[in-house]
């Protein structure tokens, strides 16, 4: 939905710049320090929740189930932590930004309501880990389905070639 509004506001702002040399005040700051970080951190969340975030499995493909349950626990848990740090350096920028007031470059849109972004984001991603790794305990297998909470299927080459 940002990267819809986004795109509608910068086709805006050229047109109203070409056609009536007025182009609209403050669109280059909005797109950069409310828009893009929104597409940006939104996505990541959004990727892991729909499991399209990129995988390089040539090694716990060829593993047993219960091997490849224990890299993914790991896994999960390593970036739950990682992914809480981030949320608590990002809580401690976006309290700074709150306490300066930032606003977005040299004009006078308010920019430091986006920098929570980065904490909520963050802490969301580190429940979807958690989730991520009860889900795949209980169903004693590496990969589930987080939206459907089924074990996700992997296609053989059979299933391919039909």
């Amino acid at each position: 939905m940002a990267l819809i509004v986004m795109m509608l506001h910068v086709v805006a702002h050229a047109m109203m710049r070409h056609f009536f040399d007025a182009p609209i005040y403050g669109t280059n700051e909005l797109v950069a320090y409310w828009y893009l970080p929104a597409v940006a951190l939104l996505g990541i969340p959004a990727a892991q929740l729909r499991n399209e975030q990129i995988t390089v499995s040539l090694l716990v493909d060829r593993m047993k189930p219960m091997s490849a349950l224990i890299f993914k626990v790991f896994g999960c848990v390593l970036g739950s932590i990682i992914a809480l740090g981030f949320a608590w350096f990002g809580l401690g920028e976006a309290m700074e930004k709150m306490e300066i007031r930032a606003t977005a470059g040299v004009v006078d849109i308010v920019a430091w309501p986006v920098y929570f972004l980065v904490p909520i984001v963050f802490v969301l991603l580190a429940i979807l880990y958690v989730i991520d790794m009860v889900m795949s305990i209980r169903a004693r297998a590496p990969e589930v389905d987080l939206v459907a909470g089924t074990t996700a299927e992997h296609e053989t080459e059979e299933d391919s070639a039909l």
